[in-house]
């Protein structure tokens, strides 16, 4: 089970990983001046400095003392985003991270400016992403059977709850937005290319 797990991943999932634990490591989780390379800025990105668009993915903080944000970020894009890459390729999985992280992260600060967290607020993490590659692995089987990759309604359940969870505020301060509108772009894009069958 442990061989079918690690062998699911290819090459680009591989360094996703890599490069979210190398920033982690950098950034002592968040916790250092290395953080505000990766995190968003509305106005340097507006000065050019686009990377911020989707660099906040690869920011992961700690809980507690553990690595629990990295660690479980990683372990649902290993196996969301293997199976992606594994039945199509690494620059198909590519496309969805990228089109699902800037908008989970464009989503994320314009909710936290316009409902009360301010442009100071920093945040990050791999889970808007994860949200994205489960919305639209889930909806692209739903509308395109022979889709290979398939979701487990236990598992689309699991995090439909983590997510309203996330909303109560009993989980804490996390980044809801970014998981919500990661969800949702993820399932759009899965709904266009089922229909569409061009990607």
């Amino acid at each position: 089970m442990l061989k079918d797990f690690l062998s699911q991943a290819g090459w680009m999932t591989k360094t996703l990983v890599g490069i979210s634990i190398l920033v982690s490591i950098l950034t002592m989780s968040g916790t250092n001046e290395y953080t505000y390379w990766f995190a968003f800025n509305w106005n340097l990105i507006l000065q050019g400095e686009v990377h911020r668009l989707i660099t906040p993915i690869f920011l992961h903080f700690m809980i507690g003392a553990f690595p629990i944000h990295l660690l479980f970020n990683m372990m649902w894009l290993w196996d969301q985003g293997g199976s992606i890459e594994k039945a199509r390729s690494a620059w198909y999985l590519l496309v969805i991270v990228l089109i699902t992280g800037v908008a989970s992260n464009v989503g994320e600060y314009f909710s936290s400016v316009y409902f009360g967290y301010g442009r100071s607020y920093l945040f990050g993490g791999m889970s808007g992403v994860v949200y994205g590659l489960l919305g639209f692995n889930f909806v692209r089987r739903r509308f395109d059977p022979f889709f290979p990759v398939h979701v487990h309604p236990g598992l689309m359940q699991f995090m439909l709850l983590w997510l309203v969870l996330g909303f109560t505020g009993l989980l804490g301060n996390i980044a809801n937005a970014a998981h919500l509108i990661g969800l949702l772009s993820g399932g759009l894009l899965g709904y266009i290319t089922a229909k569409t069958r061009a990607f």
